[in-house]
């Protein structure tokens, strides 16, 4: 395969014909068409170099680019957001790594000055972000950590999903199964796993694909005597029943540990009984909650 050149998505002569004429179609907002899109992600396929240059990152991807970062953007609202609330000298916590785009985005943002480490318990994915980290020098105050987090230490089996990995988690998801496979990871309590951290944790980002009430379990410690400030969790009501959890026990964590709740980008708090019967499990729907504490 040739070098990787970072001013192209795609390699080789395909590249040096196609990418301008990608980059006219994104600056004119074509992109966006169905058509277009998969026309350019067909060809990226035959042609990629499992590298895409998206918000100043030259980030590599995992074999299928699950998170389509080669679209050109990647979940503008959360990065914005993320952006807006994370600053130099803050300390990140991150559950779900993945390729470590959002990794690179904290660590770009709290600067030498602060601190990220991330959970990422698939080998492959933690690897590439691992080098994305280190690529663009951040691997000094970053780090991604191999376990999963949960509310017990232990061992547990992972599912892989067969073709994105961002639906990677702790239970076999029927939608995404087909050619995934399985392995044994060991589990993690933040309580415990960031024992080593400085008193103060100033942002957690969990999106574990309905881990996320085991996670606040194993993190009553933290809560009690240094709550982050700031967190944002994914709600996926689906995951949470999956793994054994009624989706109103996450809500009422939240709430006893202080925080006042909101769906991302809306001003007012949520209301329980109305959140959940719009986001049940059987409608595999999903929000990202902004979770403010009263002492911040």
């Amino acid at each position: 395969m040739p070098p990787h050149n970072p001013d192209r998505l795609y390699r080789g002569p395909v590249g040096v014909v196609l990418e301008p004429a990608v980059r006219v179609l994104r600056g004119h907002g074509l992109a966006q068409h169905k058509a277009v899109w998969w026309a350019h992600r067909a060809v990226w396929r035959l042609t990629r170099s499992n590298r895409v240059r998206i918000d100043g990152f030259d980030l590599e991807t995992d074999l299928h680019d699950s998170l389509q970062l080669a679209r050109g953007a990647y979940e503008v609202a959360e990065t914005a957001w993320y952006k807006a609330h994370v600053g130099p000298g803050d300390t990140v916590v991150e559950l779900g790594a993945n390729i470590g785009y959002f990794t690179c985005v904290f660590a770009r943002s709290v600067g030498p000055t602060g601190r990220v480490v991330a959970y990422e318990p698939d080998p492959r994915l933690r690897e590439i972000a691992t080098r994305n980290l280190e690529s663009h020098g951040f691997g000094g105050w970053s780090e991604v950590r191999p376990s999963a987090v949960s509310d017990g230490p232990g061992r547990a089996t992972f599912y892989r999903a067969g073709r994105n990995y961002g639906n990677n988690s702790l239970f076999r998801d029927r939608a995404d199964a087909i050619g995934g496979s399985t392995f044994e990871v060991d589990l993690v309590t933040l309580d415990d796993d960031l024992a080593d951290l400085p008193d103060r944790i100033d942002f957690v980002k969990m999106d574990i694909q309905g881990a996320e009430s085991h996670a606040l379990s194993g993190m009553d410690k933290i809560l009690a005597d240094r709550p982050p400030r700031l967190m944002l969790l994914e709600f996926w009501p689906h995951g949470l029943d999956a793994l054994g959890r009624p989706p109103r026990q996450m809500l009422d964590q939240l709430a006893d540990a202080g925080y006042t709740v909101r769906e991302m980008g809306r001003p007012d708090p949520v209301d329980p009984d109305a959140l959940l019967a719009r986001l049940t499990p059987e409608s595999r729907m999903w929000t990202n909650l902004e979770c403010h504490h009263r002492d911040a």
